[in-house]
């Protein structure tokens, strides 16, 4: 029977979190949300934009 690999969220999330931290410094607030949108549109592969227009 195989073991499945140990994974640590809390880890994880705190590396994402760090990068993100390093590539926002000294970003405007609009770079700052610009990069969430982006980041956003491909974690939803741009449906809710697709939906959104008629």
């Amino acid at each position: 029977m195989q073991t499945k690999p140990e994974f640590h969220s809390i880890e994880f999330f705190r590396k994402i979190r760090d990068q993100q931290a390093a590539a926002l410094s000294g970003k405007t607030p609009a770079e700052i949300i610009a990069f969430f949108s982006k980041m956003s549109a491909k974690r939803t592969g741009g449906l809710r934009r697709q939906a959104a227009q008629p």
